[in-house]
């Protein structure tokens, strides 16, 4: 009886060892298998993918179609997608960098978001504001505009006008404020340093 109990602990013991989810990676290994990972992506995803590298350190989660940062800079999280881009006629239409920030957004300014951009998108409880766009300058620009559409400085369409006169200048090389900070956040950012 007593070899069979010990058999039964031995087998019940390693069963247990190999539900053990595996050690986190460090940093060089994230950073490693994203750069393994992104490099068969689209080109413009995969720039993009190395541009929020750069800025924000290795991403956290690292999956075969995108890589996700939380909790870096302003940003509560950081997406990047491997889009298609042989459909997008420049890569300001690519649509693969999606940016979360907490704000509260009143029910009555969803139909208002809604209106001026699809790139905006708010959460089901209303605690955080989504951009997606090309890059995080086009973020910056359709979340600037987003919380001044909410406070009631511009309308829908006013908003929609102003983004694009703004992506068009950026494009030929001159800068706009909106796209270089959040200005709601100014007082409350977190610090850039990317994560170990």
């Amino acid at each position: 009886m007593r070899p069979a109990l010990c058999l039964a602990f031995l087998l019940a013991l390693g069963a247990g060892c190999a539900t053990a989810p595996p050690p986190p990676l460090s940093a060089a290994e994230r950073l490693g298998r994203a750069q393994l990972v992104s490099s068969d992506w689209y080109i413009y995803s995969q720039l993009a993918a190395l541009k929020l590298i750069e800025e924000y350190g290795p991403p956290d989660r690292i999956e075969r179609n995108r890589l996700t940062w939380h909790n870096r800079g302003p940003w509560q999280k950081i997406v990047v997608w491997n889009a298609r881009d042989y459909h997008a006629p420049a890569p300001e239409f690519l649509d693969s960098v999606e940016q979360t920030v907490p704000y509260t957004v009143p029910a009555d300014k969803r139909t208002a978001l809604a209106a001026f951009s699809g790139r905006i998108r708010v959460s089901r409880d209303g605690s955080e504001l989504t951009a997606r766009g090309a890059d995080e300058t086009l973020n910056l620009l359709a979340l600037n505009l987003a919380h001044e559409l909410i406070r009631g400085v511009r309308s829908p369409e006013e908003a929609r006008r102003f983004y694009e006169r703004t992506r068009e200048l950026a494009a030929a090389g001159k800068s706009s404020p909106y796209m270089q900070e959040l200005f709601f956040l100014k007082l409350s950012v977190r610090p850039t340093s990317p994560q170990p």
